[in-house]
């Protein structure tokens, strides 16, 4: 079985699919070692979360590196012994990792492999508290970007500071004629004292302490700036928020001098993210020294480009630095790191940013071990521009307020007491104004939430709010989108009527479309009637069931009714519905009338969905198919994913998203 060397100046070629070609054995070297120790624990190990992190790195480099204390139990294939102890082990993957990667090595070698355990121990320690580190992959990946913008001989030619370095991740695997590394905790650099001996570092508070301070601890640093030299900032910062409500874990993260220093400069509703403090405190550095040749690599969200939150932040930032060339990939590429959303890797140049609203991203990924360009992404915010929200509130008039029963869910009513409006029809949660937001922020129903974020619903923006609803719920988050921003729509687009005629339907049926229709309950000490304007049947069909199933109160409950509002709506546009629309609308109308004769049984072991209201909203209609027509519901859920496929285009074709 042949050996061959990985040639280390060759990220890609570092770590190699193991299935790719079994009789080809390869090196573990500096470079790809964390890849490659990566593998084994995901791949390997059994329960990887149970072992500590110094007895993982120890049991890895022992296979690699000691066959007499490490080896798979002969007759156990599934334990390895590790000395004293019994791993559980996957027995095909361990056998595979066996195939693929050397076990033989010169003594300077193994000193090698043997030097860097404590930088796999720290690496593992920080995943395990959720602390995020970049992978080499990327890291060198960023290192090409600045290289093609800044020249190849950029580590020669300018001054580098990474201030906020951790373990040098970003620096360790390469050399720099004038580099600076400096973080908050000591102990990381004396974990990583043994990497980048060239350059000069210190512990430093970067968004604490003063600059006065660098004249004892890297006084050089503080002459680059005084001389105006060519500088550039290459970070990886915290991206930790302390804006999470209830999060104690992060209270008072954001109270620094920095996040003080934005506040009074009108910038610090962004403060709350430390990562865009780190910017901050960057311009003030530019600003300060009045640097004309100064350039900033950072890994971060891309937020503070998005973000309603940011929008004073980038007033000040994007006046200062322009925008050079960015990647965005999947944070699940961070161990431990969830998938849900989106890390970028973005360079930034002296000057001032023409085109304040997009940015031109390229969406990365990792496949085949290389870092490959798969697609491109407009990152941009609604800043000087109509939002979803403006368009609502240009649509709801001045609302006069009175007392209304608060809801927490359809059925269930709180002690709360935001007002709802004269003539209420519902109250529509409309909380922050992006994709992300929309799964748990957007909601309607049948009066007001607890959450003030929305608005009262009534004869005036019924379907407004209906089209809202639809909008924020039909286009799901990923990683990718979860950070776009909902403008106004073009409202002289010819599509435009006819996705509000099919939003009207999408929304009656959607899970947070929460309306109900709910008799005699008590809020204030009053009793309370709450009819369901959002209801789609006339009264008179209603009756007619209920004559048909010998249902008393519900006839008579529709009797002394009148037509709801949204069922008036849809006989003046039901000419005009979408067949998709019409398909979801006619279904809808036959599980009413087939699962009527359920109503008595389900309202006497379900009595809280007053079932039997004549004008019951889909929530309440919902929970009786779950029970007695599941299969009927489930067929229902197919149609009704058919208008929503038939609408997500239309989302962006009527300008409500940028694609």
């Amino acid at each position: 079985m042949s050996v061959y060397l990985i040639d280390t100046e060759n990220v890609a070629s570092n770590i190699v699919d193991p299935h790719s070609n079994i009789n080809r054995k390869f090196y573990i070297t500096e470079r790809n070692i964390e890849e490659v120790y990566n593998l084994f624990c995901n791949t390997v190990i059994k329960d990887k979360n149970k072992i500590q992190a110094n007895d993982l790195v120890s049991i890895f480099i022992g296979v690699v590196l000691d066959h007499e204390h490490y080896y798979q139990h002969p007759k156990k294939k599934n334990l390895l012994i590790a000395r004293d102890k019994q791993i559980t082990i996957n027995c095909d993957q361990f056998e595979l990792f066996m195939q693929t990667y050397s076990t033989e090595y010169s003594l300077k070698e193994k000193l090698v492999i043997t030097a860097i355990s404590d930088r796999l121990i720290d690496d593992t320690n920080r995943r395990n508290k959720g602390e995020f580190y970049t992978p080499t992959l990327f890291v060198d990946y960023a290192h090409s970007m600045i290289g093609k913008e800044l020249g190849q001989h950029w580590r020669e030619n300018y001054v580098v500071w990474d201030c906020c370095c951790g373990t040098k991740n970003l620096t360790r695997d390469y050399i720099f004629k004038e580099l600076y590394c400096s973080t908050l905790e000591q102990a990381e650099l004396d974990i990583s004292k043994n990497y980048n001996k060239e350059a000069t570092s210190f512990q430093f508070d970067f968004l604490n302490d003063s600059l006065d301070d660098l004249k004892v601890k890297a006084p050089k640093l503080l002459e680059a700036f005084e001389l105006n030299r060519s500088i550039c900032f290459f970070l990886n910062p915290p991206y930790t928020g302390a804006s999470n409500i209830g999060d104690t874990a992060k209270k008072g993260l954001a109270n620094t001098k920095i996040g003080l220093a934005m506040k009074k400069e009108n910038a610090g509703a962004g403060s709350q993210n430390l990562y865009v403090q780190f910017l901050f405190r960057i311009f003030q550095i530019k600003r300060r020294f009045n640097l004309t040749n100064c350039h900033i690599g950072i890994f971060c969200p891309p937020l503070f480009l998005s973000g309603s939150c940011c929008k004073k932040f980038r007033k000040i930032f994007l006046n200062d630095f322009k925008f050079n060339n960015a990647i965005l990939f999947n944070a699940g590429h961070f161990a431990n790191v969830s998938a849900s959303w989106g890390i970028s890797f973005s360079l930034w140049d002296s000057g001032v940013q023409v085109n304040k609203n997009d940015f031109n991203y390229n969406i990365v990924d990792v496949i085949d071990y290389k870092i490959k360009i798969i697609g491109s992404k407009i990152i941009y915010n609604t800043d000087n521009q109509l939002t979803l929200s403006d368009f609502l509130s240009n649509k709801s008039k001045h609302q006069e307020k009175q007392e209304f029963p608060n809801f927490t869910s359809a059925i269930k009513i709180s002690s709360n007491n935001n007002f709802g409006c004269k003539n209420t029809f519902g109250y529509l949660i409309n909380g922050g104004n992006n994709i992300d937001r929309s799964l748990m922020q957007c909601s309607l129903l049948s009066g007001p939430f607890s959450n003030a974020h929305g608005k009262n619903v009534n004869s005036e923006n019924i379907i407004e709010s209906m089209l809202v609803l639809a909008v924020r719920k039909i286009v799901e988050p990923n990683w990718i989108n979860s950070k776009d921003e909902y403008l106004a729509p073009n409202e002289s687009d010819s599509k435009f009527q006819e996705f509000v005629n099919d939003s009207i339907v999408y929304s009656l049926y959607n899970t947070s479309s929460s309306q109900s229709s709910l008799r005699q309950i008590k809020y204030h000490d009053k009793l309370w009637s709450i009819k369901n304007e959002f209801f789609w049947m006339s009264k008179y069909e209603i009756m007619d069931l209920a004559e048909e199933y010998n249902n008393y109160y519900t006839y008579e409950d529709a009797l002394n009714s009148r037509e709801r509002f949204i069922y008036a709506k849809l006989q003046e546009i039901k000419d005009d519905l979408s067949p998709e629309a019409k398909a979801v609308l006619d279904k809808s109308v036959n599980l009413i009338k087939q699962s009527f004769k359920y109503r008595e049984t389900f309202n006497e072991s379900h009595s809280e969905y007053q079932i039997n209201n004549w004008d019951c909203g889909f929530y309440q209609i919902k929970a009786l198919l779950k029970e007695f027509m599941p299969d009927h519901l489930k067929e229902f859920r197919n149609i009704y994913r058919q208008l929503a496929d038939k609408m997500r285009p239309m989302v962006y074709e009527l300008g409500f998203l940028k694609k």
